[in-house]
């Protein structure tokens, strides 16, 4: 009888709650819509673009530069228009204040992709998280009602056997308080499959409730081996990256800084023709010359070297910080991997607790059914089967964020 009833609950689940929700919401669903309409994804991706703008435009300081002029001049010893027409040419040699301005420019798009990918990695860790917590809601809500299901059907028969005489009254209301107490824990479950779904409506940038049905299954994938070395997964992390983005911009602000002691190469061309008329044709002179300069105290005797010294003190500075990042990664790979194993192993030691539990519970219904077994016995065995339950289900909770940890030690971007 108990289980016809809970194949009913979990049959009108299946159907009811769909019909009544509507949205059918999978992983690769929520992906797309969150690297479309996610505003803080959308952000990071402008903000690259606009630092992909200014890297090409650093390159503008070693493109030839091309100036046109024309002029017009009168006296009064003449009376006449003298016109002129120039064309004047210039190029920057060398430089190495303009090819630090193009390392700076070059650090400053690499940070920001770097970024880009710190952000879309968090927002697949955070979405990851919040649809396994929508079908643990999910799930938790099914599981509530099989055991109210259960506690129901057992409150049914001690007040049957209680009304025999064969059962006390103190036990037949504490049967009915624990169903009473499982009905409650199916509203709760209720309420936290709203607040799940709320939080997957924010993620996808949806400001309205949405009843989102998730599917999938609620099991994550088995952990893999052990890496050998974790230092090869380090390329993957995107802190490491960020702070390799950040060595590059430092060592480019020093190189920036040496840049005063050097000279500067630069080779100019100009040819001009002067006339009576707007557009004269005669006349024609050119120039071309080349020219070296050298800056001696642009800021003061001691500025270059202060700003040097300053420069070569932030490199250091962001060597020790990639040199920490480093260290910080490798401990955190090797906490993630550990715990998405260890949280794995539980799920099996769950399931088999649950068996267990189970065919115990169905065994003590019948002993209890008949006589030969207390109360008292009898509601050990039960709601051990109950917490089992619950506790099964949240091993299997567990798992999959450990498993999105993992991912998200791996530097696992959206889509990926």
């Amino acid at each position: 009888m108990r289980s016809r009833l809970a194949a009913v609950l979990l049959l009108s689940l299946a159907t009811g709650t769909r019909a009544a929700d509507g949205g059918v919401l999978t992983w690769e669903d929520s992906v797309v819509e969150a690297a479309r309409a996610n505003p803080t994804l959308a952000s990071s991706r402008l903000s690259v673009d606009a630092n992909r703008a200014s890297y090409y435009s650093s390159f503008n300081g070693f493109l030839p530069s091309l100036s046109l002029s024309n002029s017009v001049s009168q006296s009064n010893a003449s009376r006449q228009s003298a016109y002129s027409a120039s064309a004047s040419a210039s190029l920057t040699l060398f430089s190495v204040g303009q090819a630090a301005s193009i390392r700076s420019a070059s650090a400053a798009l690499n940070a920001a992709e770097a970024s880009l990918r710190t952000a879309s990695a968090a927002l697949r860790s955070s979405l990851r998280q919040a649809f396994s917590a929508l079908l643990f809601a999910q799930s938790s809500l099914e599981t509530a009602r099989r055991i109210t299901a259960i506690r129901r059907h057992d409150a049914e028969l001690v007040n049957l056997r209680y009304e025999a005489g064969r059962e006390s009254k103190g036990n037949m209301l504490r049967a009915k308080a624990q169903a009473l107490q499982a009905g409650f824990s199916v509203a709760s479950a209720e309420r936290d499959l709203r607040t799940s779904r709320r939080e997957m409506a924010r993620l996808l940038g949806r400001e309205g409730f949405e009843a989102f049905v998730a599917t999938g299954t609620f099991a994550s994938a088995p952990p893999p081996a052990r890496p050998e070395d974790f230092r090869a997964l380090l390329p993957l992390r995107t802190d490491v990256a960020a702070a390799e983005a950040s060595l590059r911009s430092s060592k480019a602000s020093l190189d920036s800084a040496n840049s005063v002691f050097w000279p500067t190469l630069a080779a100019s061309y100009s040819r001009t023709r002067t006339g009576p008329t707007e557009f004269p044709s005669a006349r024609t002179g050119w120039s071309a010359g080349a020219s070296l300069s050298y800056a001696l105290f642009g800021g003061g005797p001691a500025a270059a070297y202060l700003n040097t010294k300053a420069s070569r003190l932030g490199y250091e500075k962001t060597q020790s910080d990639l040199s920490a990042a480093r260290q910080a990664a490798l401990s955190d790979l090797e906490s993630a991997w550990s715990r998405y194993a260890d949280a794995s192993d539980q799920v099996i030691v769950q399931d088999a607790l649950l068996e267990a539990a189970r065919q115990r519970n169905d065994e003590a219904d019948i002993r209890y059914g008949s006589g030969l077994l207390s109360f008292d016995n009898w509601e050990v065995i039960v709601s051990d089967r109950v917490s089992t339950e619950r506790n099964a289900l949240s091993a299997r909770r567990t798992a999959l964020d450990a498993e999105t940890a993992w991912h998200r030690a791996l530097g696992r971007a959206l889509g990926e």
